[in-house]
Protein backbone atom coordinates (compact mmCIF):
# COMPACT_ATOMS: atom_id res chain seq x y z
CA UNK A 1 0.00 0.00 0.00
CA UNK A 2 1.53 3.34 -1.07
CA UNK A 3 1.48 5.97 1.67
CA UNK A 4 2.29 9.63 2.13
CA UNK A 5 4.91 9.91 4.89
CA UNK A 6 3.21 9.71 8.28
CA UNK A 7 4.07 13.13 9.69
CA UNK A 8 3.17 14.95 6.48
CA UNK A 9 -0.21 13.29 6.19
CA UNK A 10 -0.94 13.91 9.88
CA UNK A 11 -0.30 17.60 9.25
CA UNK A 12 -2.72 17.51 6.31
CA UNK A 13 -5.42 15.80 8.37
CA UNK A 14 -5.05 18.11 11.36
CA UNK A 15 -5.20 21.10 9.02
CA UNK A 16 -8.58 19.82 7.87
CA UNK A 17 -9.71 19.75 11.50
CA UNK A 18 -8.66 23.27 12.40
CA UNK A 19 -10.04 26.64 11.43
CA UNK A 20 -13.54 25.54 10.36
CA UNK A 21 -16.85 26.27 12.01
CA UNK A 22 -17.50 23.65 14.68
CA UNK A 23 -20.93 22.17 13.99
CA UNK A 24 -21.11 20.04 17.12
CA UNK A 25 -19.10 21.74 19.86
CA UNK A 26 -18.59 25.20 21.25
CA UNK A 27 -15.24 24.50 22.91
CA UNK A 28 -12.00 26.16 21.80
CA UNK A 29 -9.77 24.65 19.12
CA UNK A 30 -7.32 22.00 20.30
CA UNK A 31 -8.73 22.10 23.82
CA UNK A 32 -8.24 18.92 25.82
CA UNK A 33 -11.50 17.63 27.23
CA UNK A 34 -11.89 16.97 30.95
CA UNK A 35 -15.06 14.89 30.69
CA UNK A 36 -13.42 11.46 31.08
CA UNK A 37 -14.15 10.62 34.70
CA UNK A 38 -13.23 6.96 35.15
CA UNK A 39 -11.70 5.37 32.04
CA UNK A 40 -7.94 5.18 31.63
CA UNK A 41 -7.71 3.52 28.22
CA UNK A 42 -8.66 6.46 26.02
CA UNK A 43 -8.87 10.21 25.81
CA UNK A 44 -10.03 12.71 23.22
CA UNK A 45 -9.74 16.34 22.40
CA UNK A 46 -11.54 18.75 20.14
CA UNK A 47 -9.80 20.60 17.34
CA UNK A 48 -12.16 22.83 15.41
CA UNK A 49 -14.92 20.57 14.12
CA UNK A 50 -12.74 17.48 14.54
CA UNK A 51 -12.58 15.09 17.50
CA UNK A 52 -9.30 13.25 17.99
CA UNK A 53 -9.65 10.04 19.99
CA UNK A 54 -6.54 8.32 21.27
CA UNK A 55 -6.80 4.70 22.43
CA UNK A 56 -3.96 3.62 24.70
CA UNK A 57 -2.43 0.14 25.12
CA UNK A 58 -5.55 -1.76 23.97
CA UNK A 59 -4.38 -5.31 24.73
CA UNK A 60 -2.76 -7.12 27.63
CA UNK A 61 0.90 -6.25 28.28
CA UNK A 62 0.81 -3.50 25.66
CA UNK A 63 3.20 -0.68 26.53
CA UNK A 64 3.31 2.71 24.87
CA UNK A 65 0.94 1.75 22.03
CA UNK A 66 -1.28 4.57 20.78
CA UNK A 67 -3.97 4.58 18.09
CA UNK A 68 -5.38 7.88 16.86
CA UNK A 69 -8.80 8.37 15.27
CA UNK A 70 -9.81 11.70 13.75
CA UNK A 71 -13.57 12.15 13.43
CA UNK A 72 -15.46 14.90 11.62
CA UNK A 73 -18.72 15.39 9.76
CA UNK A 74 -16.96 17.65 7.23
CA UNK A 75 -14.43 15.11 5.96
CA UNK A 76 -15.24 14.26 2.33
CA UNK A 77 -14.65 10.57 3.08
CA UNK A 78 -12.92 8.26 5.49
CA UNK A 79 -9.22 7.75 4.95
CA UNK A 80 -6.37 5.74 6.45
CA UNK A 81 -3.04 7.28 7.34
CA UNK A 82 -1.45 4.02 8.51
CA UNK A 83 -2.21 1.24 10.98
CA UNK A 84 -1.91 3.72 13.88
CA UNK A 85 -3.97 6.62 12.55
CA UNK A 86 -7.09 7.01 10.45
CA UNK A 87 -9.60 9.67 9.56
CA UNK A 88 -13.30 8.79 9.74
CA UNK A 89 -16.27 10.70 8.40
CA UNK A 90 -19.13 10.85 10.87
CA UNK A 91 -21.82 9.93 11.60
CA UNK A 92 -21.06 6.34 10.64
CA UNK A 93 -23.95 4.33 9.20
CA UNK A 94 -22.35 0.96 8.45
CA UNK A 95 -20.24 -0.71 11.17
CA UNK A 96 -18.85 -4.15 11.97
CA UNK A 97 -18.41 -5.33 15.57
CA UNK A 98 -15.86 -8.00 16.43
CA UNK A 99 -17.11 -8.32 20.04
CA UNK A 100 -20.64 -8.67 21.41
CA UNK A 101 -19.69 -6.08 24.03
CA UNK A 102 -19.57 -3.52 21.22
CA UNK A 103 -23.19 -4.42 20.46
CA UNK A 104 -24.08 -3.49 24.03
CA UNK A 105 -22.66 0.01 23.62
CA UNK A 106 -24.24 0.57 20.20
CA UNK A 107 -27.60 -0.79 21.35
CA UNK A 108 -27.56 1.59 24.33
CA UNK A 109 -27.13 4.44 21.84
CA UNK A 110 -30.10 3.06 19.85
CA UNK A 111 -27.95 2.57 16.75
CA UNK A 112 -28.29 -1.19 16.31
CA UNK A 113 -29.52 -0.70 12.74
CA UNK A 114 -26.04 0.53 11.79
CA UNK A 115 -24.49 -2.89 12.50
CA UNK A 116 -24.02 -4.84 9.27
CA UNK A 117 -21.47 -7.38 10.45
CA UNK A 118 -20.63 -9.19 13.69
CA UNK A 119 -18.22 -11.84 14.91
CA UNK A 120 -19.88 -14.97 16.32
CA UNK A 121 -23.63 -14.79 15.66
CA UNK A 122 -24.41 -17.50 18.21
CA UNK A 123 -23.27 -15.23 21.06
CA UNK A 124 -25.55 -12.29 20.17
CA UNK A 125 -28.35 -11.71 22.67
CA UNK A 126 -29.78 -8.40 21.38
CA UNK A 127 -33.18 -9.41 19.95
CA UNK A 128 -33.25 -6.70 17.27
CA UNK A 129 -29.85 -7.73 15.98
CA UNK A 130 -30.73 -11.43 16.08
CA UNK A 131 -33.79 -10.70 13.96
CA UNK A 132 -31.59 -8.85 11.47
CA UNK A 133 -29.19 -11.81 11.44
CA UNK A 134 -32.07 -14.19 10.73
CA UNK A 135 -33.20 -11.90 7.89
CA UNK A 136 -29.66 -11.87 6.41
CA UNK A 137 -29.39 -8.13 7.02
CA UNK A 138 -26.32 -8.70 9.18
CA UNK A 139 -23.41 -10.99 8.28
CA UNK A 140 -21.13 -13.08 10.49
CA UNK A 141 -17.61 -12.08 9.43
CA UNK A 142 -15.74 -14.70 11.46
CA UNK A 143 -13.14 -14.01 14.12
CA UNK A 144 -9.39 -13.77 14.80
CA UNK A 145 -7.35 -15.52 12.10
CA UNK A 146 -10.60 -16.75 10.51
CA UNK A 147 -11.92 -13.31 9.60
CA UNK A 148 -13.62 -13.30 6.21
CA UNK A 149 -11.81 -10.40 4.54
CA UNK A 150 -13.61 -10.92 1.25
CA UNK A 151 -16.95 -10.49 3.02
CA UNK A 152 -15.67 -7.42 4.86
CA UNK A 153 -14.71 -5.84 1.54
CA UNK A 154 -18.18 -6.57 0.24
CA UNK A 155 -19.81 -4.95 3.29
CA UNK A 156 -17.72 -1.77 2.86
CA UNK A 157 -18.04 -0.74 6.52
CA UNK A 158 -17.41 2.83 7.59
CA UNK A 159 -15.49 1.33 10.51
CA UNK A 160 -14.67 -2.01 12.11
CA UNK A 161 -14.65 -2.01 15.91
CA UNK A 162 -12.03 -4.53 17.03
CA UNK A 163 -10.33 -5.73 20.21
CA UNK A 164 -7.26 -7.77 21.05
CA UNK A 165 -6.16 -10.04 23.87
CA UNK A 166 -2.52 -9.80 22.82
CA UNK A 167 -0.34 -8.20 20.17
CA UNK A 168 -1.37 -10.73 17.51
CA UNK A 169 -4.35 -8.46 16.80
CA UNK A 170 -1.94 -6.18 14.96
CA UNK A 171 -1.97 -8.68 12.10
CA UNK A 172 -5.71 -8.02 11.72
CA UNK A 173 -5.21 -4.26 11.95
CA UNK A 174 -2.53 -4.26 9.27
CA UNK A 175 -4.58 -6.49 6.95
CA UNK A 176 -7.70 -4.32 7.27
CA UNK A 177 -5.58 -1.21 6.76
CA UNK A 178 -4.11 -2.65 3.57
CA UNK A 179 -7.64 -3.28 2.34
CA UNK A 180 -8.58 0.33 3.05
CA UNK A 181 -11.02 -0.57 5.85
CA UNK A 182 -10.82 1.74 8.92
CA UNK A 183 -10.40 -0.28 12.12
CA UNK A 184 -10.80 1.11 15.64
CA UNK A 185 -9.37 -0.64 18.68
CA UNK A 186 -11.65 -0.91 21.71
CA UNK A 187 -10.01 -1.80 25.04
CA UNK A 188 -12.85 -1.47 27.53
CA UNK A 189 -12.27 -4.95 28.94
CA UNK A 190 -8.92 -3.80 30.37
CA UNK A 191 -10.54 -1.19 32.60
CA UNK A 192 -10.54 -2.04 36.30
CA UNK A 193 -13.80 -0.41 37.36
CA UNK A 194 -17.39 -0.94 36.12
CA UNK A 195 -17.98 2.75 35.39
CA UNK A 196 -14.64 2.94 33.59
CA UNK A 197 -15.78 0.14 31.28
CA UNK A 198 -19.08 1.85 30.62
CA UNK A 199 -17.40 5.18 29.90
CA UNK A 200 -16.18 3.76 26.58
CA UNK A 201 -19.74 4.59 25.56
CA UNK A 202 -18.32 8.05 24.85
CA UNK A 203 -15.93 6.58 22.28
CA UNK A 204 -18.73 4.86 20.39
CA UNK A 205 -20.96 7.93 20.66
CA UNK A 206 -18.40 10.12 18.91
CA UNK A 207 -18.69 7.97 15.77
CA UNK A 208 -22.45 8.65 15.68
CA UNK A 209 -22.28 12.37 16.59
CA UNK A 210 -24.07 11.50 19.85
CA UNK A 211 -21.56 12.79 22.39
CA UNK A 212 -24.04 14.91 24.33
CA UNK A 213 -26.64 12.14 24.48
CA UNK A 214 -24.01 9.65 25.67
CA UNK A 215 -22.76 12.04 28.35
CA UNK A 216 -26.27 12.43 29.76
CA UNK A 217 -26.89 8.69 29.74
CA UNK A 218 -23.52 7.93 31.31
CA UNK A 219 -23.93 10.52 34.05
CA UNK A 220 -27.37 9.11 34.90
CA UNK A 221 -26.00 5.58 35.30
CA UNK A 222 -22.93 6.80 37.18
CA UNK A 223 -25.09 8.73 39.65
CA UNK A 224 -27.22 5.66 40.35
CA UNK A 225 -24.16 3.43 40.64
CA UNK A 226 -22.39 5.73 43.08
CA UNK A 227 -25.54 6.07 45.17
CA UNK A 228 -25.89 2.29 45.39
CA UNK A 229 -22.20 1.89 46.20
CA UNK A 230 -22.33 4.35 49.07
CA UNK A 231 -25.44 2.65 50.44
CA UNK A 232 -23.82 -0.79 50.32
CA UNK A 233 -20.60 0.38 51.94
CA UNK A 234 -22.60 1.37 55.02
CA UNK A 235 -23.83 -2.20 55.53
CA UNK A 236 -22.71 -3.56 58.88
CA UNK A 237 -21.24 -6.86 57.69
CA UNK A 238 -19.17 -7.72 54.63
CA UNK A 239 -19.78 -11.32 53.57
CA UNK A 240 -16.82 -13.02 51.91
CA UNK A 241 -17.19 -14.00 48.25
CA UNK A 242 -15.65 -16.81 46.20
CA UNK A 243 -15.58 -16.45 42.41
CA UNK A 244 -15.31 -18.84 39.51
CA UNK A 245 -14.99 -22.55 38.79
CA UNK A 246 -12.04 -24.65 37.64
CA UNK A 247 -11.35 -24.92 33.92
CA UNK A 248 -9.69 -28.18 32.92
CA UNK A 249 -8.32 -28.69 36.40
CA UNK A 250 -7.06 -25.11 36.88
CA UNK A 251 -8.83 -22.32 38.75
CA UNK A 252 -8.19 -18.89 37.26
CA UNK A 253 -8.32 -16.29 40.03
CA UNK A 254 -8.97 -12.60 39.34
CA UNK A 255 -6.88 -10.13 41.32
CA UNK A 256 -8.26 -7.51 43.67
CA UNK A 257 -7.84 -4.79 41.01
CA UNK A 258 -10.11 -6.57 38.53
CA UNK A 259 -13.51 -5.44 37.32
CA UNK A 260 -15.38 -8.20 39.15
CA UNK A 261 -13.46 -7.63 42.39
CA UNK A 262 -14.47 -3.95 42.28
CA UNK A 263 -18.10 -4.97 41.82
CA UNK A 264 -17.98 -7.18 44.91
CA UNK A 265 -16.36 -4.45 47.00
CA UNK A 266 -18.83 -1.85 45.74
CA UNK A 267 -21.71 -4.19 46.67
CA UNK A 268 -20.51 -4.37 50.27
CA UNK A 269 -18.75 -7.70 50.03
CA UNK A 270 -15.28 -8.91 50.90
CA UNK A 271 -13.47 -10.44 47.96
CA UNK A 272 -11.76 -13.66 49.00
CA UNK A 273 -8.60 -12.70 47.13
CA UNK A 274 -8.41 -9.07 48.18
CA UNK A 275 -4.72 -9.53 49.01
CA UNK A 276 -3.78 -10.29 45.38
CA UNK A 277 -2.80 -6.90 43.98
CA UNK A 278 -3.24 -7.38 40.23
CA UNK A 279 -5.87 -6.93 37.56
CA UNK A 280 -5.88 -10.01 35.35
CA UNK A 281 -6.85 -13.64 36.07
CA UNK A 282 -4.02 -16.00 36.97
CA UNK A 283 -3.99 -19.77 37.40
CA UNK A 284 -4.03 -21.18 40.92
CA UNK A 285 -3.91 -24.76 42.16
CA UNK A 286 -7.32 -26.21 42.92
CA UNK A 287 -6.24 -27.36 46.38
CA UNK A 288 -5.23 -23.85 47.39
CA UNK A 289 -8.49 -22.34 46.15
CA UNK A 290 -10.50 -25.02 47.95
CA UNK A 291 -8.74 -24.17 51.20
CA UNK A 292 -9.75 -20.52 50.88
CA UNK A 293 -13.24 -21.45 49.67
CA UNK A 294 -14.01 -23.07 53.01
CA UNK A 295 -14.29 -19.58 54.50
CA UNK A 296 -16.49 -18.06 51.78
CA UNK A 297 -20.05 -17.00 52.63
CA UNK A 298 -21.14 -16.68 48.99
CA UNK A 299 -20.07 -18.26 45.72
CA UNK A 300 -20.61 -16.23 42.56
CA UNK A 301 -20.00 -16.71 38.82
CA UNK A 302 -19.29 -20.47 38.79
CA UNK A 303 -18.46 -20.73 35.09
CA UNK A 304 -21.24 -22.00 32.85
CA UNK A 305 -23.04 -23.88 35.63
CA UNK A 306 -26.83 -23.61 35.47
CA UNK A 307 -27.53 -25.77 38.52
CA UNK A 308 -25.89 -26.98 41.70
CA UNK A 309 -25.52 -30.41 40.12
CA UNK A 310 -23.45 -28.82 37.34
CA UNK A 311 -21.05 -27.58 40.01
CA UNK A 312 -20.81 -31.02 41.64
CA UNK A 313 -20.09 -32.57 38.26
CA UNK A 314 -16.82 -30.61 38.20
CA UNK A 315 -15.73 -31.80 41.65
CA UNK A 316 -17.88 -33.57 44.26
CA UNK A 317 -15.92 -31.94 47.09
CA UNK A 318 -17.60 -28.62 46.26
CA UNK A 319 -20.72 -29.97 47.94
CA UNK A 320 -18.93 -29.62 51.27
CA UNK A 321 -18.31 -25.90 50.90
CA UNK A 322 -20.43 -23.70 53.23
CA UNK A 323 -21.59 -21.51 50.34
CA UNK A 324 -22.89 -24.61 48.55
CA UNK A 325 -24.55 -26.19 51.58
CA UNK A 326 -26.17 -22.88 52.63
CA UNK A 327 -27.61 -22.19 49.15
CA UNK A 328 -25.49 -19.09 48.65
CA UNK A 329 -24.56 -19.97 45.09
CA UNK A 330 -25.43 -17.51 42.30
CA UNK A 331 -24.41 -17.23 38.66
CA UNK A 332 -24.44 -14.32 36.22
CA UNK A 333 -26.17 -16.30 33.46
CA UNK A 334 -29.79 -15.37 34.02
CA UNK A 335 -30.21 -13.91 30.51
CA UNK A 336 -29.02 -16.33 27.83
CA UNK A 337 -29.97 -16.86 24.23
CA UNK A 338 -30.71 -20.33 22.85
CA UNK A 339 -27.04 -20.91 22.01
CA UNK A 340 -25.74 -19.83 25.42
CA UNK A 341 -24.81 -16.24 24.57
CA UNK A 342 -24.79 -14.27 27.82
CA UNK A 343 -26.27 -10.76 28.14
CA UNK A 344 -24.00 -10.10 31.14
CA UNK A 345 -21.14 -9.65 28.66
CA UNK A 346 -23.23 -7.68 26.16
CA UNK A 347 -25.78 -5.29 27.62
CA UNK A 348 -24.27 -5.68 31.09
CA UNK A 349 -21.37 -3.41 30.15
CA UNK A 350 -23.76 -0.43 29.94
CA UNK A 351 -25.86 -1.45 32.94
CA UNK A 352 -23.33 -1.59 35.79
CA UNK A 353 -25.92 -0.04 38.09
CA UNK A 354 -28.28 -2.98 37.53
CA UNK A 355 -25.47 -5.51 38.00
CA UNK A 356 -24.53 -3.75 41.23
CA UNK A 357 -28.17 -3.83 42.34
CA UNK A 358 -28.22 -7.59 41.71
CA UNK A 359 -25.12 -8.07 43.84
CA UNK A 360 -26.35 -5.86 46.66
CA UNK A 361 -29.61 -7.79 46.70
CA UNK A 362 -27.67 -11.06 46.90
CA UNK A 363 -25.25 -9.95 49.63
CA UNK A 364 -27.52 -7.54 51.53
CA UNK A 365 -31.15 -8.26 50.54
CA UNK A 366 -32.49 -5.98 53.26
CA UNK A 367 -31.03 -2.96 51.45
CA UNK A 368 -33.02 -3.56 48.24
CA UNK A 369 -35.99 -5.67 49.33
CA UNK A 370 -38.07 -5.03 46.17
CA UNK A 371 -35.28 -5.64 43.66
CA UNK A 372 -35.72 -8.37 41.04
CA UNK A 373 -32.56 -10.06 39.81
CA UNK A 374 -31.80 -9.41 36.15
CA UNK A 375 -28.33 -10.75 35.35
CA UNK A 376 -27.93 -13.11 38.31
CA UNK A 377 -29.85 -16.21 39.32
CA UNK A 378 -29.73 -18.48 42.32
CA UNK A 379 -28.61 -21.98 41.41
CA UNK A 380 -30.93 -24.77 42.53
Amino acid sequence: MSRIPFLLLCCIVFTQCIGKADKRHNGPDSAATDTIRYARGFNYRESGNCIVITVKDPWQQANGIRYHYMLSDTFPASGIVDEFTCRIKTPVKNVVCLSTTHIGFIGFLEQTASVTGISGRSYVVNETLRARLDSNLVADVGYDENLNYELLLKLKPDVVFAYGINSSVTNTIIKLTELGIPVVMIGEYLEKEPLAKMEWLKVFAAFYDLEEDAAVKFDSVATRYEGLRHMALKAGNKPSVLLGLPWRGTWYVSGSQSYVAHLITDAGGKYLWEHLDYNESRPMALEKVYEFALSADFWLNPGEARSKSDVLAVDERFGKLPSYKNDKLFNNNNVLNSAGGNAFFESGVVEPDIILSDLIYILHPQLLPSHKLKYYRKLQ
